[in-house]
This record gives structure tokens, sequence and C-alpha cells, in this order.
């Protein structure tokens, strides 16, 4: 289904917003600026963000109404409605001007793992989503909506909300897509969700190199459920020969190739995916890795299209594009100690096109899979190997979490932390339908902030159509955006 845009917004009457209305916007962070030379339209757009944060009508107008929420809000530092917009698109224009940002390196999308304060918690994410501090408050789930995680093949129940934007109001209009899930679950208490969405399910559309980890999920899930008691992390992927399991030599097929080192790592892969470490020496490696793990498909096994459609309850996504590169190996296999696991099989290409539930869904089946019944987990999936996932998913060159956290003066009230995500990004196009860029993420922590500790689990998928040359400030929007659903999530504030 093609994405569906919000209407155009009603011109602003210039007169409406005078410099000094402008100015109170920029103080709130609404407004990048320069004042009083923003345009209409950038004055409109953080208008009615403003209002959206006011619970206000977003008409981009400045009424009564909103010269009073305005007025409100200056005279309550901290308390009033504020965005960390304007200081974020600010940095990332210092940046542009020296010549460190541009669309093909964007401030936050492109920052790696090496500046995060979570990086050398990595290693110990599976640990964390093992383990929980026996003393942690799980997330308040009284009120209507939180529900049981839904079975394989069902999709999930999002919050309506009003107008249609389930609970996501508070957002820019510049997000189009979005999806909220919130996990509550303790050692006595069983998983709880709640789901909230913009244009959130069965609306399909581009989400780039968000997408990749459907299809290493799905060779995982064929892998376990061939060999359950081997590890993904101990298999390796390396050129096969024939189309399909059947047509290896079994030479192939055997323990003695594998260990005499065939071909690569899964977990190197995984993570060379995610992270684009490898992309500098060679360009489309991430790519070309993602088109690989879509050929790895047993015989009689459903491809990652028909894969994703069967376990998210969303009949019309499609999934079987190529991530504009050739396959990193052709004709490849998965071997493990036991010999062939996965075989080769060549894709039908088309399109990458889902929702932003499908992509939370993915994220909250590895993050919440020690919480899951057998009817709702990945269907064959171990542990054991869902580990190598885990710490290939924290290896993501966003970090757009770590910037929500460090604006709100999080890092060190956290602990437990757990983020597992995946950008996604193209602007290449100037189709507004198709250009976007993406983020998906999964995120746990215990917050310390008063004692005992109380949990925060969640994930999110949001996606900002873009354009060339609007990367960076797309970059600070995406960053101002996340880091409100995070403050919600702290301050248990959604609705």
């Amino acid at each position: 289904m093609a994405a569906s845009t919000p209407p155009p917004a009603t011109p602003l009457p210039p007169q409406l917003v005078g410099p000094e209305r402008q100015a109170q916007l920029a103080k709130l962070g609404f407004l990048a600026g320069p004042i009083p030379a923003t345009s209409d339209r950038e004055t409109s757009l953080a208008t009615r963000d403003f209002q959206r944060r006011a619970r206000l009508r977003p008409d981009g107008i400045i009424g009564p109404r909103t010269s009073a929420a305005l007025d409100a809000a200056l005279a309550r530092p901290g308390q009033g409605p504020t965005s960390p917009y304007r200081q974020l698109r600010q940095q990332g224009q210092d940046l542009q001007a020296q010549g460190l940002a541009s669309d093909d390196h964007l401030p936050l999308l492109d920052r790696g793992l090496a500046g995060s304060p979570f990086a050398a918690a990595v290693p110990a994410y599976a640990r964390q989503l093992e383990q929980l501090p026996p003393d942690l408050v799980p997330y308040p789930a009284a009120s209507p909506g939180f529900g049981p995680y839904p079975r394989r093949g069902e999709a999930p129940a999002i919050l309506s909300g009003q107008a249609g934007l389930g609970g996501l109001e508070f957002l820019s209009e510049a997000v189009t897509q979005a999806c909220v899930a919130v996990g509550s679950f303790g050692a006595e208490q069983p998983l709880r969700v709640r789901w909230y969405g913009r244009q959130a399910q069965n609306c399909n559309v581009q989400f780039w190199s968000a997408t990749k980890i459907a299809a290493a999920l799905h060779v995982l899930c064929q892998a376990n459920r061939r060999s359950p008691m081997t590890p993904i992390g101990a298999c390796r992927i390396g050129p096969g020969e024939g189309g399909g399991s059947e047509g290896l030599p079994q030479s192939r097929a055997s323990g003695i190739a594998f260990s005499e080192g065939l071909g690569e790592g899964f977990g190197d892969l995984f993570r060379e995916m995610v992270s684009y470490e490898k992309d500098a020496q060679s360009p489309g490696h991430s790519n070309a890795v993602g088109a690989l793990f879509k050929t790895l498909v047993n015989p009689g096994e459903e491809n990652v299209q028909e894969w994703l459609r069967q376990l998210a309850g969303n009949p019309s996504l499609v999934l079987m594009g190529r991530y504009g590169t050739p396959s990193y190996v052709e004709n490849g296999a998965l071997f493990g100690p036991p010999g062939l696991l996965v075989g080769y099989r060549q894709p039908a290409r088309s399109r990458n096109l889902v929702s932003a539930a499908d992509l939370v869904r993915l994220l909250t089946l590895v993050g919440w899979h020690r919480q899951l019944g057998p009817d709702q987990r990945l269907a064959g999936a171990q542990w054991t190997s869902l580990r190598t996932v885990v710490e290939g998913l924290g290896h993501d060159s966003a970090r757009y979490i770590d910037a929500a956290l460090t604006h709100l003066g999080l890092v060190d009230a956290v602990a437990c932390p757990v983020i597992l995500s995946k950008l996604g990004y193209g602007a290449e196009t100037g189709d507004p339908e198709i250009d976007a860029l993406t983020y998906a993420a999964f995120a746990q922590f215990s917050d310390h902030r008063s004692g005992p500790p109380r949990q925060r689990s969640f994930a999110l998928a949001l996606r900002i159509p873009t354009a060339p040359g609007a990367g960076v400030g797309h970059d600070a929007r995406m960053a101002a955006e996340v880091t409100e659903i995070v403050r919600r999530v702290f301050a248990e504030e959604l609705g």
C-alpha cells in the first residue's frame, strides 16, 4: 500500500506570527531560526508542533489559547512543552559548516557506537534481558489498552487515539508513520503490552535498511528448526554449489568443510550489516550482506516475505527487494558443526515495503523473547542463537536513544541498559513517497531516579520522508521526536 500523507496544512498568514512569537517558539526549541528570517512554512510547522505538545488544535495559528500556552510555558521553565529540535538542528548546522556533516554523513544516524555512553555494556545486553533485577517495579499497566502480546499471525491491537494518530498525537507531522510498544512485566507478572501507532499497520512503505533484520531472523529460525542445539553464533556462511541444499556436494554438507573455516561467521556478518563497519573499505558491504540473507532458504520453507506476512499478520507487505547490490556470496549456504543448515534459493526480486508495526514486532520478538509464550515467539528460534542477534543489534551506528537520554539527563540514572536498533535511510530518488529517514529500536532500562528501580521497556519505529539536501535537518528532527517518546515513557505520560 502506498504511503498516505497528511493533508497539506493551511498556509500560515505571515502577519499572525511576528518575530516576538517566533522568538518564543525558538526559545522553547520548536523553531530552529534564525529569527526573523525563518520561512512562514517553518514557522507554521513549529507552531503546530508546539500546539500538539500543548494539546491544542494544531492549526498553525497563534490565537488567544496558543498565545496563553506559549506565555505559560515560558513562565514555567522545564515544565511547559519544549523540544530539543532547535539545539540539535544548530549542532547539525555547525558540523555541516565545518564539512563534518552532509547527506552522506548525518551527525546522529552515522555517529557510531564508539562514542556511545553504553558502548561497554553491549556484551552484557543478552544477560540484562535474561536477568531482571529482583526489586524492579514493572511499568504501570493498570490503564486500559495493556494486553497480552499477540500470537503469531495476529496483528497487535493498536490504540486508535485522536484523529487516528494512535496516542502519538504529540509527534511532529514530519513523522508520517510511527509505532511504539510499551511493555510491563516482572518476576511474577507476565508480559503486558500497549501499542501506539500513527499509520502503523498495513501502511506499507519504504523503511530502507531497517528491514534487513527480517531476513537474518528468518535464517536463524530455519537453522534452529534444523538443529536446535546449534547456536547461530557457531555457524558460518560460505559458497555452496547448485540451487538449494540438495545440490551441495557431500563434502560441503559435512562437518569437515565447517572445521576448515568455511566462509565467515553469521554473527560477524550480521554485526557488519548492522554497524556498516566494513563499508568504508568495501562500499555496499552492508547491503550485500542484507541481500545474502534473503537467498538462504531451505527447500519447503517459505521465503522471508511469506514468513513475515504470516508472523506479523500483515498479508500485504512486500519484502523481496535486494538493497541495491548483489549478494555478498552468490549461491551461499549456512553451515554449522552438524553440517549444512540452510541452503541457497534464488529469490524473486521486487520491493521492500513494510509497516512500522512490523518492525516493532521484529524487535520486540527479540527483546522480549524470554517473556513470550510458545505461540508468540519466533517459531523455532532459540535464545542461544538470539543472543548473537542481540549483540549485533547493539552495534547500530544510529544513536538517537543515546541522544535522548543525554538531553534528558538520564544517562547516569539508568542501569541494566539494552539498546537494539537498526537505521534506514535513502534520499536519492527525489520522490517523497520513497525517500525517507527511518529508525527502529528496542530499549530496556532500570530507572533508578527513585527507589526501588522502575522498569522502562519499549520499542519504536519512526519514518520521516526526506529529500536530497534535507538529511541533516531531518536527522535533528528524528532525534527530537525520539527524545519526546523516551521522555514520556520515563515520565509514564503516554496516554
